[in-house]
């Protein structure tokens, strides 16, 4: 995998440009002759435009479309989304990457920015994400995690998948270089130090809408400062974690009544659903402070003009610098993806040559089927017999080729070596 010609960051307001009269939908056979499929991504985030219209992505890429969109476009070998609190990347493994760009292109929403990516650029954005050197809270360790579960719902046509262990390969890497990741290092340590800092009265009751990963650690976090409630859809807090953090549970159907008590309100939710809005606090005169670390947003935009309310979005949140004490990893980080991209190569050829031989043995089969009125009628043990050969004449044919493949060595000169033999052993009849 090599660095494209494409531009590696470029905004993607409009269509890509393309010929004059020329269609513009996908159409297939547009993989360079003797180049391995590449690793490319579409990224809509915090980094590439506002707020809004990372909502309007995430709502617009349900994974009925994507799927749709894998099954539509042949060119799409292995197709995943990557979704965080302040991101939505749609990744695909490809033989084709300007026409694949094209079409993941159209799920983002017109007039949309986002970022495309390719090849070694690609690689190393994707560890760097992998690192949380992109989140809004520096050196985070969830994005990880959700790296991983990206790497479960890839969408491919390959029995040897690439996609799953590339991504598994640059959570394992960031665990090799960040094993231990500080608690002030996440969007609930943002969240909490918001509450302390904006919080209209001293010792605040603060509402955490959101029993998870993190409505817990913000409770965590704010368990020597304020009064908390935690409010829970289907199950309550463990009664451990209660008393250490001095909680109190309360049912989602309290959310009203919990409201009228709060000096501070923080959305750790991720049902997408708008849990507050201005009619939400009617008759409300007292301050109150919200953080809506929801993705889509969990209050309506609108709250924040009420009086007495300050509305905090993931927006609000983002550090306008990097913030001191940031993870100095970025060099390691950078090597890793290097690393990674040595193995991504093993893939690749790896996958090719899976489908080197199906389409010998395809090959195989037809001749076979095409001279079975020559050879006349045969019994059980010659038709095995013909079989054996002719398998074993194929295998021994496309031994020497793909261990000269797998030999060759990284670099520049191994990388000619390849694409050059890749030129002169296509599969049979064109296949890819």
């Amino acid at each position: 995998m090599s660095p494209s010609p494409l531009a590696s960051e470029v905004p993607m307001a409009a269509p890509l440009p393309e010929a004059a009269g020329t269609d513009s939908r996908p159409r297939p056979g547009t993989r360079r002759r003797g180049a391995l499929p590449e690793l490319v991504g579409v990224e809509v985030s915090l980094a590439t435009g506002p707020l809004q219209d990372l909502e309007r992505t995430v709502a617009a890429i349900p994974s009925d479309r994507l799927a749709g969109l894998f099954d539509a476009t042949p060119e799409l070998l292995e197709l995943v989304a990557l979704r965080t609190c302040h991101r939505m990347e749609l990744w695909a493994w490809t033989a084709s990457p300007t026409t694949s760009l094209a079409a993941l292109q159209e799920l983002v929403p017109s007039g949309v920015p986002c970022r495309r990516l390719i090849g070694t650029e690609a690689l190393r954005h994707l560890y760097r994400v992998t690192a949380g050197l992109e989140s809004i809270a520096v050196g985070e360790r969830e994005v990880r995690d959700q790296v991983r579960l990206a790497a479960g719902r890839v969408l491919t046509r390959q029995p040897r998948p690439v996609l799953r262990p590339i991504f598994l390969g640059a959570a394992e890497a960031v665990d090799r270089i960040l094993p231990s990741v500080p608690a002030s290092r996440s969007i609930a340590a943002l969240a909490a130090a918001k509450v302390l800092e904006e919080s209209p009265v001293p010792f605040p009751r603060v509402l955490i809408a959101g029993s998870g990963v993190v409505g817990s650690e913000a409770a965590e976090l704010l368990a020597s400062s304020g009064r908390l409630t935690i409010l829970y859809r289907t199950r309550p807090p463990d009664e451990g974690f209660l008393r250490a953090t001095g909680a109190r549970a309360a049912p989602w159907s309290a959310l009203a009544d919990e409201l009228r008590l709060a000096d501070a309100v923080i959305l750790a939710t991720k049902s997408g659903d708008r849990l507050l809005g201005p009619e939400t606090l009617y008759g409300r005169d007292r301050p109150l402070l919200v953080v809506d670390l929801g993705m889509p947003r969990n209050a309506a935009p609108s709250l924040g003009a009420r009086p007495h309310v300050r509305l905090i979005d993931l927006d609000g949140l983002r550090p306008r610098a990097r913030p001191p004490g940031a993870p100095p990893v970025e060099a390691e980080v950078d090597r890793a993806a290097d690393e990674g991209e040595v193995a991504v190569r093993a893939h690749a050829l790896e996958a090719w040559v899976d489908e080197f031989r199906r389409a010998v043995e395809d090959k195989r089969r037809e001749i076979l089927d095409a001279a079975a009125p020559f050879l006349g009628p045969l019994t059980a043990e010659q038709q095995l017999a013909v079989d054996r050969l002719t398998r074993r004449l194929a295998t021994q044919l496309t031994h020497g080729p793909t261990r000269g493949l797998r030999s060759l060595p990284s670099g520049a000169a191994g990388d000619e070596l390849r694409e050059w033999l890749l030129a002169w052993l296509p599969p049979p009849d064109g296949r890819t």
